[in-house]
């Protein structure tokens, strides 16, 4: 069952994802060597499209079309790559992924070199590399520096290229050089994507990202 495009999912578990219809992907679960591999139960499994603007997309789980299987619906036209979360014991497992036969896009270029996430309202995030642990966040709107948030409203990941453990990497959030800017650092040498979180009074914003390479 399980093809290159295969995510990894921990101990042995595998996910592939076949696209069904016009909004909708299944998830085949599997598992080397075990006939009949059964899907989690369907709250112990979510999924997020990704689309090539960096917007996330929670999908909706359902039952599938067979007992290997769940349904993952909603906005999956013009997505790239999956976000996949599943139950193990008592902590989740989180993978990201290519679709199959998706590639790779080249990142959005920011004003200094850097990779730009949009946001709504004029807001964009550039992250440009500091050092082989450090990214700078700078902060525009209208495409002018602004005045950088508070650290604690910022959350950063670092994602890595192959959806195995330990490639999605929570980032720690500080204070910038400048008041327009602030510093996330933690393991991101191998780094192909960032998944920023920008917390406001009306909720969250998440955008997930290709970076420059180092």
């Amino acid at each position: 069952m399980s093809q290159p495009a295969s995510i990894h999912m921990g101990h042995g578990q595998m996910v592939d994802i076949v696209t069904v219809g016009t909004n909708a992907w299944e998830l085949v679960f599997s598992e080397g060597g075990v006939a009949d591999y059964k899907a989690p139960p369907l709250a112990e499994v979510e999924v997020d499209a990704i689309d090539t603007s960096g917007r996330i997309h929670p999908l909706a789980i359902s039952a599938g079309s067979d007992g290997s299987r769940v349904q993952a619906s909603g906005h999956v036209a013009g997505a790239y790559r999956a976000r996949v979360r599943v139950l193990h014991g008592d902590h989740f497992h989180t993978r990201e992924s290519l679709l199959p036969g998706a590639g790779a896009i080249a990142p959005m270029p920011g004003p200094n070199g850097g990779a730009l996430a949009r946001f709504d309202d004029g807001l964009d995030i550039e992250l440009n590399w500091i050092d082989p642990t450090r990214w700078q966040l700078a902060f525009l709107r209208d495409g002018k520096p602004t005045t950088a948030p508070g650290p604690a409203t910022v959350i950063a990941q670092a994602v890595g290229p192959r959806a195995e453990d330990y490639q999605i990497r929570n980032l720690v959030t500080e204070t910038g050089l400048t008041g327009e800017t602030l510093i996330v650092g933690g393991k991101i040498k191998d780094a192909t994507v960032a998944r920023l979180t920008l917390k406001g009074a009306t909720g969250e914003q998440v955008r997930s990202i290709p970076i420059v390479p180092a």
